[in-house]
Parts: C-alpha cells; sequence; structure tokens
C-alpha cells in the first residue's frame, strides 16, 4: 500500500508533467490539434501520448530497458529529430479552408476530418512521444529512483504511476478543453499563424534532439 506521502509525491509528479515538464512538441500539437480539429480529437492525441508513457512504464518495472537506451542515445536522438521535423513542416505548411472554423464549431470535426479515424490521433500521439529520446531517460529514471524507494515493490510502484498518469491524463483533456473553448476567437488567419508557429517549435524541438543527442555521442 502506498503511504500518504507517497500518494502526495505521485500527485506532484503528475501536476509537474502536466506543467513544467509538459511544455514539450506534444503539448504544442496537443494545443494546436484541439483547435483546428476539435476536443475529441485532441483527446485522443492524449490519449495516445499516455498510452506511450505507460507502455514505457511498464517497460522499465518489467525490464532492463534502460541498458537498450544507452547504447543507441544517438539512433533515439536522430530518429527521434527526424520526426518532429516532418511534423513540422506538415503543421507549418497545412493551411486553414476559410469555413475551417464554422465546420468545427458545427460538427467538433472539420470536413476534410469527418472520416479521420480517432486511431489515426492516437497513434500520432503514440508515435510523437516514443521517439522521444529524453521522455525514455525520463521515465528510467523515475521508475528507477520510485523503485529503489519502495524497494522494488511492483505493485507499490505500478499503484505510484497509476495516480501520476491519472493526473497527467486529466490535465491534458483540461488543456484540450481550454483550446477548443478559445476556438472562436481564432479566424482563419490566425489559425494558420498558429500552425507556422507549432511547425517551427516542432522543427526546433527536433534540431535540438538531433544536436543533444549528436553532442552527446561525441562526448
Amino acid at each position: 500500500m502506498l503511504s500518504v506521502r507517497d500518494v502526495i509525491d505521485a500527485l506532484v509528479l503528475g501536476l509537474s508533467l502536466a506543467t513544467v515538464f509538459g511544455m514539450g512538441p506534444a503539448f504544442f500539437t496537443l494545443v494546436q490539434t484541439s483547435i483546428n480539429r476539435g476536443f475529441k480529437q485532441a483527446v485522443m492525441f492524449a490519449l495516445g501520448v499516455a498510452a506511450n508513457d505507460i507502455a514505457m512504464i511498464l517497460l522499465c518495472i518489467m525490464t532492463s530497458v534502460q541498458v537498450v537506451i544507452k547504447g543507441n542515445q544517438l539512433y533515439f536522438g536522430v530518429a527521434a529529430g527526424i520526426i518532429l521535423i516532418l511534423f513540422g513542416v506538415f503543421t507549418y505548411r497545412r493551411k486553414t479552408a476559410p469555413n475551417a472554423i464554422e465546420n468545427a464549431a458545427d460538427n467538433n470535426m472539420p470536413a476534410d476530418d469527418k472520416n479521420t479515424n480517432w486511431l489515426t490521433y492516437i497513434m500520432k500521439g503514440f508515435a510523437l512521444n516514443i521517439l522521444n529520446p529524453f521522455v525514455w531517460l525520463f521515465w528510467i529514471g523515475a521508475v528507477a529512483l520510485v523503485s529503489g524507494n519502495m524497494e522494488g515493490n511492483r505493485l507499490a510502484v505500478v499503484s505510484f504511476f497509476a495516480i501520476t498518469m491519472s493526473v497527467c491524463i486529466t490535465c491534458d483533456v483540461l488543456k484540450a478543453y481550454g483550446a477548443a473553448a478559445l476556438k472562436r476567437f481564432f479566424n482563419p488567419r490566425r489559425i494558420t499563424v498558429m500552425n507556422k508557429i507549432t511547425g517551427i517549435i516542432l522543427i526546433s524541438f527536433g534540431l535540438f534532439f538531433i544536436a543533444k543527442s549528436a553532442l552527446a555521442y561525441l562526448t
């Protein structure tokens, strides 16, 4: 069983991930998806990110995955950078149709998105997270620390991170709702600017990942 202090630590970790440490590429893509595609699509994206986080946590608990990551940091960093740059270029070049906002307001989904399977957004969130080497390193360190503090009690560790992820998912849903609620303030021109800003941020993260991984490899 978790102590009161453990529960508080789990809640604090979840809030930290959702706020201070959550201002990464997934955050900007979540907001952009909510504005452009709608609240439900953004929630599906957030669930994809969360599914990947949960998979990482369980993998770290059950295996010695840190050994694999440690020997291949350069490859993970370059792969993550390329994926983010591609996402960024696609987002930067995407244009908003004049009636996109009206369609989104009426149907919670633009016309070109009506037939898009929600699984697409879940997979997008999962893919955006899985090749981020810093997410891997974060969860490896967090699981190792929590597991050590709990003397390797896997049930306690799983319970700890279940609380953490519950907080993260709740906060992501609130972020998506907030962005969707602000949609009425965005005209096509502003959404296009938002796409360009998000694209530049994603490209910057991609270049940063590649440079950071290469620097770590060379030193």
